[in-house]
């Protein structure tokens, strides 16, 4: 009878894993599938996908489960806006509902192998307009679009990989989101390697478009948005006077539109973020790393949303945050970081490089680089270690004044104010151009501002304060992001050893590395988004420098960054 039972046991347990193996499928949808066909091989695709309004047929009897992969062909292109078009995906957001698993996520992506061309791209998601930046209205309005694609309450462990979106114009509302995390539900959900541009509109309507809009709380949702391009470039911006900037007066100021990310992203990563009113304005962000950030402008929308490289309104009780390689450029703004760090929680802020960076005149000056908030009024730490800060003088031909601080508690816009409480460190940062507000800078003055009596800033040692013109004689420049080209030159070398602290401040271990990629957005793999200042770096040794870089052995200089835009071919 044992025998009989744990025969039975057996059976049953290798059935299961059968089952557990045959029940993850990979299905395709091309655009010249059909609905009807099996969907379970490329020479038999669906045209859409489970979710999309327009699917019937066989697509629409298939409930995706853990495991299940959905093959867009590259090169397709799945319309909104105009209904005459195939495939048509219907009026409505693309409704996914469906979960994965740990170790076993849903993919909704490409195989780079399978193309509609001779060579692959992405695959198209588009609202059917042209990238005709301000218009007098919309070949397509998407206006009634709340977002090409919904994930809805409850979904977790799903993976949107190397879409392409664009095509937006909307007359009255906000305009459509690319994706919509619906609720705070929604989690373990990765969107990367995808590009966002192309979105056009009226003077009259509001600026309130985002690659991805999530929900409001601060809880770890664990969702990751990476190695995606967010470009308003060949969107919806205008010259400064050009009548279509009138944030609150400040016609003489270049306007953009569009943004990153609002509300919820818990890491966000290897990212590009160029031409936009909005980088990122976010409730639960703990990893903000290897992002490239450049050329922000306030929105064009009379009080509208100020810009900021990351705008945290909360952030996720219990957890230290960590910001490091990243390279921030050209920003003009009253604040770039709004940082809030969870009471009882450390910041590690690191290998970041920032510059000609400055304040569009509705602050006091100069521009806030990071501004500190401590959460619930709470005690909070932060580090600020091995960055390159350049005070400078600002953008040119743009209004405002030049600069960045470090800000303790002078806060940003009324009402909005900071309210940090606890001990600030600084070690082997690169101060440049700060005495142009001090002839003598330190950290307690030129370098930062601590306005409230429980703010303290502590220097640490291994601090370089260089004017300009020093800086640039040793090679210190905007072309090659203000890295090192010399073993003889200052930072080289002089700075404090960290080796032992590496693993606390990442678990990649990456402030031993020095920075890194800046943008790890990918050139080369079809639809070709060709961005990145990346600077091969070293990792540090026994010898550590000043400053976001770390100089290679024997005085070899880092490659300056070459293809500093980004385009479709």
């Amino acid at each position: 009878m044992n025998r009989l039972v744990r025969l039975a046991i057996l059976m049953l347990t290798i059935s299961s894993i059968a089952s557990g193996m045959a029940s993850a499928t990979t299905y395709y949808i091309a655009a010249n599938g059909s609905d009807s066909n099996s969907g379970t091989s490329n020479a038999s695709p669906w045209q859409h996908a489970p979710g999309m309004p327009n699917c019937s047929g066989s697509c629409s009897s298939v409930s995706p489960r853990p495991g299940d992969q959905f093959i867009f062909r590259g090169g397709d292109t799945w319309h909104w806006g105009n209904s005459s078009a195939s495939p048509y995906v219907g009026s409505g957001s693309w409704s996914w509902g469906w979960s994965g698993s740990n170790g076993s996520p849903i993919y909704i992506g490409v195989d780079k192998s399978w193309s509609s061309g001779s060579s692959w791209a992405r695959p198209i998601i588009t609202g059917d307009n042209p990238a005709n930046g301000f218009v007098s209205s919309c070949a397509h309005d998407n206006s009634s679009l709340s977002s090409y694609i919904r994930v809805n309450s409850g979904t977790t462990y799903v993976t949107i990989d190397n879409f392409e979106f664009t095509g937006s114009c909307w007359t009255s509302g906000g305009g459509p989101q690319g994706i919509y995390l619906s609720s705070t539900s929604v989690q373990h959900i990765t969107i990367e390697n995808s590009y966002f541009h192309g979105w056009s509109t009226t003077d009259a309507t509001n600026d309130n478009i985002y690659a991805v809009l999530g929900s409001g709380a601060g809880n770890a949702d664990f969702n990751v948005f990476a190695d995606n391009v967010v470009d308003g470039s060949d969107s919806a911006w205008g010259a400064a006077g050009s009548g279509h900037c009138h944030y609150s007066g400040y016609s003489s100021t270049a306007c953009y539109s569009g943004g990153g990310i609002y509300q919820s992203m818990y890491d966000i990563h290897g990212n590009v973020f160029r031409h936009l009113s909005d980088a990122a304005v976010t409730t639960n962000t703990v990893l903000y790393h290897d992002n490239y950030v450049t050329d922000l402008r306030v929105t064009y929308q009379a009080g509208g949303q100020h810009t900021n490289c990351i705008n945290e309104d909360s952030n996720v009780a219990g957890m230290d945050n960590y910001f490091y390689n990243n390279v921030i450029t050209k920003i003009n703004a009253t604040e770039c970081m709004f940082l809030a760090v969870p009471q009882g929680r450390t910041l590690y802020f690191f290998n970041n490089v920032m510059f000609d960076n400055e304040n569009y005149g509705m602050d006091v000056a100069p521009s806030n680089c990071v501004i500190l908030n401590s959460t619930n009024n709470g005690s909070s730490t932060a580090y600020f270690v091995n960055n390159t800060f350049d005070y400078g003088n600002g953008l040119a031909g743009a209004t405002g004044t030049g600069g960045c601080q470090i800000d303790g508690g002078q806060g940003d816009l009324p009402p909005i104010t900071s309210n940090w409480s606890g001990t600030v460190y600084f070690e082997n940062n690169h101060f440049i151009s700060y005495d142009v507000v001090n002839p003598s800078p330190t950290i307690a003055n030129a370098a930062t501002h601590c306005s409230v009596g429980s703010c303290t800033f502590t220097d640490l040692g291994g601090n370089l304060f260089q004017t300009e013109s020093a800086a640039n004689a040793q090679g210190y420049v905007p072309g090659n992001n203000y890295a090192p080209t010399s073993g003889s030159n200052a930072t080289v070398g002089h700075g404090t050893s960290l080796s032992s602290s590496c693993g606390t401040y990442s678990a990649d271990k990456e402030l031993c590395g020095g920075t890194s990629d800046g943008a790890r957005a990918q050139a080369g793999d079809g639809g070709e988004i060709a961005v990145s200042p990346a600077i091969a770096m070293v990792p540090r040794t026994s010898s550590w420098d000043i400053g976001a870089y770390q100089l290679g052995s024997g005085g070899t200089a880092p490659n300056p960054p070459t293809g500093l835009s980004a385009s479709v071919q």
